[in-house]
C-alpha cells in the first residue's frame, strides 16, 4: 500500500543517497549553506510518487503529520521543512542524464544477478516518454441522447486503439533492439 512505513522503510536503503549528493553537489563559493541536501530533496519528490499526496504543496502540508514520511526523506526536524520553491527548483535542475545514472546504478546488482542466465532481459525507460497529462488526452465529443449516429460515429464508438509502439533509447548494457517498432495497432470487438 502507498504510503505505509513498511514500503518506505523497504525502499529506502535503495536510495543511493551518496551518487545523488554527488550529482547535484554545490559548488563551493559565497552566500548561505543550504539547508537541505540534494538527496533529502530526491526523497521527498519520491514521496509525492510513493505516498497518495501528489502533489508537493499537499505533500508538505502532510510532511508534519507523518514521522515515517519524514524519516524516509531524512528530515530530521518535524518543521524544518522544505517548500514548494526548493522542490519545483530542483525538480528544474534534475538532467536526464543525472537521472539514467541513477536508473544505471539502481538496475545494476539486477543485471549482474541475471547475467548469467541464458534467456533476455528486457527492461522498460520511460524517461523519454511523454506525460499522460490533461492536454494531450482526447476527448470524445458530446452526441446528444436521441439523436441518430452516423456508421462511422458508431464505429469510432466501438473501435479500440492500442499503441504499441515505444521510443528507442540507447540501452546502457550494450543490448541492441531486438523488435522494429510497430504502428498503431487497430482492435475492434467483434
Amino acid at each position: 500500500m502507498t504510503g505505509t512505513a513498511a514500503l518506505l522503510e523497504q525502499l529506502s536503503p535503495h536510495v543511493p543517497d551518496e551518487l545523488i549528493d554527488g550529482l547535484w553537489a554545490r559548488r563551493g563559493g559565497r552566500g548561505r549553506r543550504p539547508a537541505f541536501c540534494a538527496s533529502q530533496l530526491f526523497r521527498v519528490m519520491l514521496l509525492a510518487l510513493l505516498t497518495p499526496a501528489h502533489s508537493f504543496n499537499l505533500l508538505l502540508e502532510l510532511l508534519p503529520e507523518h514521522r515515517a514520511w519524514r524519516r524516509f526523506a531524512r528530515l530530521r526536524h518535524r518543521h524544518r521543512l522544505p517548500d514548494a520553491k526548493m522542490l519545483h527548483q530542483f525538480r528544474d535542475a534534475l538532467h536526464l542524464s543525472a537521472l539514467r545514472q541513477i536508473n544505471h546504478h539502481l538496475l545494476k546488482p539486477l543485471i549482474d544477478q541475471v547475467s548469467g542466465f541464458s534467456k533476455t532481459l528486457a527492461l522498460i525507460d520511460s524517461t523519454d516518454l511523454p506525460a499522460s497529462t490533461r492536454d494531450k488526452k482526447k476527448r470524445a465529443a458530446a452526441i446528444p441522447p436521441g439523436s441518430p449516429r452516423s456508421a462511422d460515429a458508431a464505429l469510432k464508438a466501438d473501435t479500440r486503439a492500442i499503441l504499441s509502439v515505444t521510443k528507442s533509447t540507447p540501452c546502457g548494457c550494450g543490448c541492441g533492439n531486438i523488435q522494429e517498432p510497430s504502428c498503431w495497432h487497430r482492435w475492434s470487438p467483434g
